[in-house]
Parts: structure tokens; sequence; C-alpha cells
């Protein structure tokens, strides 16, 4: 049985690493036990990367069994230590949660940072990154693109809702300073009132950058088999605000997952001098 049954997991930032790492090692080695594969869908901005860089070179085993969770007997291994366990990348689809439209090689691209953290260092079969466009210089364009594609990968029965939504196995989150998730922003309420599309197009002047982004949209989100709030120390308690249901206005407190699980990982607000910051 896995230690965290309750849904506000939090530690130092080094702690809540290793326990966001083991949580998603356990959903895919289940998702691929039940289903032969393990969809994923990526935060961006930075908060993510130290989680990234740890998923790719993997989780020990006596950590993984010391937070109560099984190591699968068909576990894949690092090549560089046996000892470590690493999702089993083969099965895995890893697709994006939003997009900031800029190409790949910008500083605030997050495919880039996925990239240099994640992608580049795990044996992953090309087809398997499932990128949002950004190339045609028509960010709705791109977004219906993007939908297409997932239509394309989310056909099979179980795959989709009864709405007729993706079921992903795992969607990672983000918190904005202003509420926000993914790319829905407060205050966008096309956006945040869309009920049929899968991606959006989005104009977000109250980004960091602003500029046209392409995200999933809440009723995919809410679809999804669990989703993960990742939160750095300095948004604690707007976190447990909203986890608390004190803000359903602001977009991340509209993630409600009817049919899944919702995890808070959310860094302690206690003074440390030795942790690991997510803020690069």
């Amino acid at each position: 049985m896995k230690q965290e049954t309750n849904d506000w997991i939090t530690g130092s930032e080094q702690e809540l690493l290793e326990k966001a790492a083991a949580f998603i090692t356990d959903t895919a080695y289940r998702a691929v036990e039940a289903r032969g594969r393990f969809t994923m869908a990526l935060a961006g901005g930075s908060t993510p990367q130290a989680l990234y860089e740890l998923l790719a070179g993997g989780i020990s085993e006596s950590r993984l069994t010391a937070l109560g969770y099984p190591v699968p007997p068909d576990a894949c291994r690092s090549a560089a230590d046996p000892g470590l366990v690493v999702l089993p990348w083969r099965h895995t689809l890893l697709f994006q949660g939003d997009e900031r439209y800029v190409p790949a090689s910008h500083p605030d691209s997050n495919f880039g940072m996925a990239r240099r953290s994640l992608i580049s260092h795990i044996s992953i079969p090309e087809e398997h990154v499932v990128r949002m466009p950004v190339e045609s210089g028509d960010a709705a364009e791109d977004a219906g693109l993007y939908e297409t594609r997932l239509r394309s990968l989310f056909r099979k029965p179980g795959e989709c809702s009864q709405d007729g939504f993706p079921v992903f196995d795992l969607v990672m989150l983000g918190l904005g300073d202003d509420g926000h998730t993914a790319s829905l922003f407060p205050g966008d309420r096309v956006a945040l009132g869309e009920r049929s599309r899968w991606v959006l197009a989005v104009d977000a002047p109250g980004g960091k950058p602003p500029g046209m982004r392409i995200t999933l949209t809440l009723p995919v989100i809410n679809e999804a088999a669990a989703a993960m709030f990742l939160v750095p120390a300095s948004r604690h308690e707007l976190a447990l605000s909203i986890r608390e249901g004190r803000h359903p206005e602001l977009p991340s407190g509209m993630v409600r997952l009817p049919h899944g699980r919702l995890l808070w990982f959310v860094a302690d607000n206690k003074p440390r001098g030795d942790v690991l910051k997510f803020v690069k």
C-alpha cells in the first residue's frame, strides 16, 4: 500500500522531489501493467526542472521502498547505477500541458526546458514525445494540429472518458502566483469556459513572459486519472487556500477530478538551509 493516502503531501523541497518522483514512478508502472502504456502531460515553467532531472536519473530502490511503494519485478534500471529505478520509458508517452508560443531553442520554451532536463537523457522512442507545434506562426492553427494529434493517440476503448475527452494517466501542473495553471489564466472567460475543445491558443498578457500560448483545456485536465500540482515553498499558503476551496474562481481552483485523484505536492515554508531549490 502506498504511504501517501492524503492528497496534501509536503516536506522539504528535496524530500518533496523524491516523493513526487516515487509517485510518478509507481503510477507509470501501474498504468503499463494495466493498459500497456503510461501517458503523462508535462508541466512547464521552471519549477519542475529539478523533478525532471531526478526522473531522468532514477530514484533509488531503497528510497522507493521507504516511501511505501513496491519495486516492480520488471522495473527498468539506470544504466549508470542498477540501484536506481527509472520509468518504463519505452512504454511511456510524454505530452505537453502547455507551451509558450516560441521556438524550442528559445529560453522561454517549455519543451526546450523538458528536453534539456529530461528528454535528452532518457531512452524513449522519438514518436512517444508529443510536442506542441509552434511552427506555423498561427497559434490557433497549431493548437488545432495538436488536438488532432491527441485524438489520433486517444481513440481506443478506455482511453477517452464518456464525454469524449482523453484520459491521461497523469497530468503534471504548476501553480502561478496569480493562481493560473497550465496556460489558463484568471479572467480569461473564453478559455476557462471552454467545454468541447481539447487544446486552445490563448493570449496571456499577464504571463511571464506575456504572449501567445497553447494549452490543454480544463475538461481535459479534469478527466485525468491523476493530476498533481508541484508547488515551491513560496506559494505554500496560496496552494493551501486553493486546496481548501477558498478560491474557486482561480483556474487552479477549477481543477477538480471527479473520476481521478488530485494531489498537491507542496514544499513546506519552514526556514531551511539545505533544500534543493525548485526555481533556478
